[in-house]
């Protein structure tokens, strides 16, 4: 049984520990960011929405009355977010937000559709820029704030100290970065040197430069490609 550390919001937190447990894994959750919901101006009705992330959808499309309006969907993990609130008229993606541009350039161009991005205050890649290089209408409204925690519990230190965790699991850059900055902090990089990390992309990869015992990325974007690499 291994021992795995999850580094995301506790709110995503939480039902990823659950589903690794019902895999026969032991879990220790140190959440690295914390997101709190800002007050926001709704888009126009004649703006598509775009949602990158579980909490664009939470806190973006919480308010929003017309549940037929158009929403683009990263993933499929964000299109149930939406779904769960009720939007009925979402376009899924392949993945990542990068992957997301030939679909939105090939409606917004041939439908003429104005676009919105349901993003947090700190953006990994802004969507709405690369649309308007592009001649697409697009602008981004920042829906939630998402804080940095770069401290750890004195459990999840014990743990570290004693060498039981064996895997750590990051799912986006900014996590990756804070986390190396809150052992960098504590001045034990040899935390890191007894643990593997697993990253969901290789983007989130290229932010995990610590002496870790191994870093392995997913092959595809997705948590059971992710869980798959624990064995």
């Amino acid at each position: 049984m291994s021992t795995v550390l999850v580094t995301r919001p506790l709110e995503e937190a939480t039902p990823t520990a659950e589903r690794l447990e019902r895999l026969g894994h032991r879990v220790i959750i140190a959440p690295m960011i914390q997101i709190d919901p800002i007050s926001f101006e709704i888009p126009a009705d004649d703006r598509s929405l775009i949602i990158t992330s579980k909490n664009g959808a939470r806190f973006g499309l919480a308010n929003i009355g017309n549940k037929a309006r158009p929403i683009f969907a990263v993933g499929e993990a964000t299109a149930a977010e939406a779904r769960a609130l009720g939007f009925t008229n979402i376009t899924v993606g392949p993945g990542t937000a990068r992957q997301m541009i030939p679909i939105l350039l090939e409606r917004g161009i041939a439908q003429k559709r104005k676009y919105t991005h349901l993003a947090g205050n700190e953006v990994a890649y802004n969507i709405a820029d690369v649309l308007k290089n592009e001649g697409v209408d697009a602008n981004t409204t920042t829906t939630y704030q998402a804080r940095p925690m770069r401290s750890f519990s004195l459990g999840v230190q014990e743990a570290f100290d004693e060498g039981e965790i064996s895997h750590a699991l990051f799912y986006s850059p900014r996590t990756a970065t804070i986390f190396e900055e809150a052992v960098a902090d504590y001045e034990r990089p040899d935390w890191l040197q007894r643990m593997n990390a697993l990253a969901l992309s290789t983007r989130v990869a290229e932010n995990l430069i610590g002496p870790w015992k191994s870093v392995r990325y997913a092959i595809i974007p997705t948590e059971k490609a992710l869980f798959s690499m624990l064995g």
